[in-house]
């Protein structure tokens, strides 16, 4: 038997940050979307867990997460993921996953919390276990913040710390250009949240507008005006460098772009292809930093 799994990036149409919480984390409501920048996972009945990782068109220098280079494989979250599911379960076997990695590592895409996410799918087929997404979301949640919204997918409201998750109506279709920064941050998303504080703090309201203007079909709003993410000011104050990219791409016809998730990857949204081609082109111009043409996928 033989399952497969598809397992998409995200970005951030909105990250906002609230304020603290009494558990270490920090209180977000994000408007999170799919894009079709994907991993791809197949799944093997096998009498114990195996994983099998390949490389796909990373940026040169990216290391799979979770694998060192003794190929270490148990570190890795498709490992840990699965782990969770049998103990939670009690199944008393195991799978050969395939793992063939497309999404660069650490750049904000959610890679690692998505590739978890179709590990749950997958193996809840394998296994036969029968459980729902709503039970794989909770199984999910105890493995990393992101990892419910991916198991839904398309666009969401999440808030909690990343585990409660909300299907709104779907984004009409958008094409994003991406661009990945030259930053290796280590421990990039603890380093961002220890320089937030209350400036950095909205209310929501970011996410509540634009999912309104997603349900009320307007678009101009949406590319507009409501497109925010609360690291973008960390970011611009740590790196400074950070806030050259961004002003040479705007000279050159290319804004505005945001940040996804907590970075470095960047992104800038059209309605339409041949704006996002002719803009890959200006950049690929005056840099040869990796880019990536998707879309928007439910």
């Amino acid at each position: 038997m033989l399952i497969s799994e598809i397992a998409p990036a995200k970005i951030n149409l909105t990250l906002e940050i609230i304020g603290e919480r009494h558990d270490g984390y920090h209180e977000i409501s994000s408007l999170m979307q799919t894009i079709d920048l994907c991993d791809y996972l197949t799944f093997h009945k096998n009498p114990w867990l195996q994983i099998i990782p390949e490389y796909h068109n990373l940026p040169v220098g990216d290391n799979l997460p979770g694998f060192d280079r003794n190929n270490y494989l148990v570190k890795n979250l498709v490992y840990k993921t699965a782990e969770a599911l049998k103990n939670k379960t009690g199944y008393n076997a195991g799978a050969v996953i395939e793992l063939k990695k497309n999404i660069p590592s650490s750049a904000g895409l959610g890679g690692g919390s998505s590739d978890a996410a179709a590990t749950l799918r997958g193996l809840n087929k394998l296994w036969n276990l029968k459980l729902s997404p709503d039970e794989l979301a909770e199984i999910g949640a105890e493995v990393g913040s992101d990892v419910p919204f991916f198991v839904y997918g398309g666009t969401c409201i999440v808030s909690g710390r990343g585990e409660i998750v909300k299907p709104i109506k779907p984004l009409k279709h958008k094409w994003l250009l991406l661009i990945l920064l030259p930053y290796n941050i280590k421990d990039k998303t603890k380093k961002l949240y220890s320089y937030v504080n209350e400036k950095n703090f909205t209310n929501g309201s970011f996410t509540k507008r634009l999912a309104e203007s997603i349900n009320d079909n307007n678009e101009e709003t949406l590319i507009n005006s409501c497109l925010f993410n609360s690291f973008e000011t960390v970011f611009a104050q740590l790196y400074e460098d950070y806030k050259k990219w961004l002003k040479d791409f705007e000279d050159i016809g290319v804004s505005p772009i945001h940040l996804a998730g907590s970075g470095p990857s960047i992104y800038y949204i059209s309605n339409n292809e041949s704006e996002i081609l002719g803009a890959a082109g200006k950049i690929s111009s005056i840099t040869n930093l990796s880019i990536y043409i998707t879309r928007t996928v439910p």
